[in-house]
């Protein structure tokens, strides 16, 4: 009589939450940089990772909150990047230089996902949009205090607007790669100069503000240079 033969039973390995959001997390960000807010769907997020659509509600109720996670994640990275990096660099105009510098490596570095979030922060959805915002609060706040350590330094002027510096900074920065990314979606990548640009950025800002810039003396420049940031401001 032939001796029966014993079933083995596959043991089910089951990932940890932390593993399984991570994956999640993942999927969803290449999907978002591939389709967009919009168009893209929880069903392919869910495809890419091997489990079903109800599996990833699961772990985040809507679509919204998911992109939301992608973001968040991203903008911890960059601002714990940007808030470690500053702490090497002395001097104002070098501080101005080197956040600016940074800005757009990391724009250009992550194009796709920069993109998804320029798009959701001008979007129609006013509540993501608002969300988006507020993520960026704490990221351009460096901006807010290199400002007031340049005003205590005798380096800026003491009249400067803080809150104007950090809009005209980012507005300008915001304004220009929002028409490289336009511009990509209908013709190849283009390169960009990203020494060239900040340098130039930083020209404009600091000569703007600087206590100890020599053009500054005559108060018609004066007057003409903040003019000028203002009108930038409004327009952007």
């Amino acid at each position: 009589m032939p001796t029966p033969v014993k079933t083995v039973r596959k043991k089910v390995v089951r990932q940890s939450r932390e593993a399984r959001v991570r994956d999640i997390l993942h999927a969803a960000r290449e999907v978002f940089e591939a389709r967009g807010y919009e168009k893209a769907t929880v069903a392919e997020i869910a495809s890419r990772v091997g489990i079903v659509e109800g599996t990833v509600f699961s772990y985040f109720p809507s679509k919204r909150v998911l992109v939301l996670k992608v973001m968040e994640q991203f903008y911890h990275q960059i601002t714990q990047q940007i808030e470690e990096g500053i702490q090497g660099v002395n001097g104002t105009r070098e501080r101005f230089y080197f956040v600016i510098w940074n800005h757009l490596n990391i724009m250009t570095q992550n194009r796709a996902l920069c993109g998804v979030i320029l798009n959701e922060s001008r979007g129609v959805d006013h509540e993501l949009s608002q969300q988006v915002r507020a993520l960026n609060r704490r990221y351009t706040e460096v901006v807010t205090n290199i400002t007031k350590e340049g005003i205590a330094l005798g380096e800026l002027k003491q009249d400067v607007s803080i809150t104007l510096v950090r809009n005209t900074l980012f507005g300008t920065l915001e304004h220009y790669l929002w028409g490289i990314y336009l511009d990509s979606q209908d013709s190849e990548t283009p390169q960009l100069d990203i020494r060239q640009i900040s340098q130039q950025i930083t020209q404009l800002i600091f000569d703007g503000i600087s206590n100890t810039n020599p053009r500054l003396k005559d108060n018609a420049v004066k007057n003409e240079v903040s003019e000028l940031i203002q009108k930038l401001n409004t327009l952007l």
